[in-house]
């Protein structure tokens, strides 16, 4: 059922992004200053900017051609962290295959000992990484909620522009409320218990207990089940949002229409026509803030998504290839090491999806 909704809801981006994929309509500069659209080029992070600078909001928007130079220029600044990521692999299987050979060669009384020294030489080995990672995370965590804090009012305000004003209050309000607990979710409980995990995988595995297998199964489980609550919470938030302030708004637009057409003497429909080519620009100009938020958005956690994807998907390697010649403790203590990867990376992932979602939702709003 969770891989059917992500599933759903990655399509209703794509046909989002499909449908927006290019602004080539200009747009009234007087309706972009009057929302504030330029603070959303000011207020990108120095590696976003270097990449949108080039923006303008009142032209048009190649959606697809940007995402190929974001993916480019986040393909070529993680060149080094590939390289980080196999030289931490290739010391890791040395470390494992080092503590296997000493134990074949070694009495029985000397195997607890390699088998502690080797759980602490990988946690030696991985501390490094783990810690310029967690302070990427959190970073990235950081500039989302940022940017988040000048892109969100300035969407709402195109969008009750265009006639969502319930939808575009209720859109923000939700957005706003659930993006502050998940950043203090993640940097006051979260990140702290990546730590707590990583110091449980490393005592499980050099004391092969139990009751520490036990605990660090359950913290992980609650890192896990955190993220996924937000975020099923909030999408079903967003949902019930959508159906209901999104009809509200559409009868209140209409029944508007309505009045102006049929109660005005004289200018009644001249009135409605003018209210529709206003409505018109403004839904133009809700896309085009819309589109430029998403492209922010991919901008600010592409990269650190990559690099901290590298780490993971080398540490999940490392493992497989460690079981062959590696200690099961060693063996079980790196794959705990690529579990504790994979939440740093939902970390960033949950705050990417939850502001590509929100855009999607202000998008969809009545236009």
């Amino acid at each position: 059922m969770r891989k059917l909704i992500i599933l759903l809801l990655f399509f209703g981006l794509l046909a989002t992004l499909s449908s927006a994929k290019n602004i080539e309509d200009e747009l009234p500069e007087e309706q972009a200053e009057a929302i504030g659209a330029d603070s959303l080029v000011d207020e990108l992070p120095d590696g976003a900017e270097e990449i949108l600078a080039d923006v303008d909001l009142t032209q048009g928007i190649d959606f697809w051609d940007k995402c190929k130079l974001l993916l480019y220029e986040a393909l070529t600044g993680s060149d080094n962290s590939l390289r980080d990521a196999l030289r931490l692999c290739a010391i890791l299987l040395g470390v494992a295959t080092l503590c296997s050979i000493v134990k074949m060669s070694s009495t029985e009384e000397a195997s607890p000992a390699t088998t502690i020294v080797g759980a602490l030489g990988i946690c030696a080995a991985c501390i490094g990484t783990f810690q310029s990672m967690i302070s990427l995370a959190s970073d990235t965590v950081q500039q989302m909620t940022d940017y988040s804090a000048c892109f969100l009012p300035v969407m709402a305000s195109a969008c009750a522009m265009c006639g969502g004003m319930t939808s575009s209050s209720a859109i923000y309000a939700g957005t706003v409320l659930f993006a502050q607990v998940l950043m203090q979710l993640i940097s006051k409980i979260l990140i702290p218990m990546v730590y707590f995990y990583l110091a449980i995988a490393t005592a499980e595995s050099a004391l092969s207990s139990i009751t520490l297998k036990e605990l660090r199964e359950f913290v992980g489980w609650l890192v896990s089940k955190s993220l996924r609550i937000i975020l099923y919470v909030f999408t079903g938030y967003m949902t019930l949002t959508g159906i209901i302030s999104g009809t509200t708004d559409a009868a209140a637009v209409k029944a508007t229409k309505a009045a102006m057409s049929g109660m005005v003497p004289v200018v009644g429909g001249i009135m409605s026509d003018a209210s529709d080519t206003l409505l018109t620009s403004a839904s133009i100009l809700k896309n085009s803030v819309g589109v430029f938020g998403m492209l922010a958005v991919i901008a600010i956690c592409l990269l650190p998504f990559l690099r901290v994807g590298m780490q993971y998907l080398m540490l999940k390697i490392t493992a497989a290839v460690s079981g062959t010649v590696g200690m099961k403790p060693h063996v079980e203590l790196i794959k705990n090491f690529s579990g504790a990867m994979g939440y740093l990376l939902a970390m960033n992932g949950a705050c990417g999806l939850m502001m590509l979602i929100s855009s999607v939702c202000f998008l969809k709003v009545v236009g």
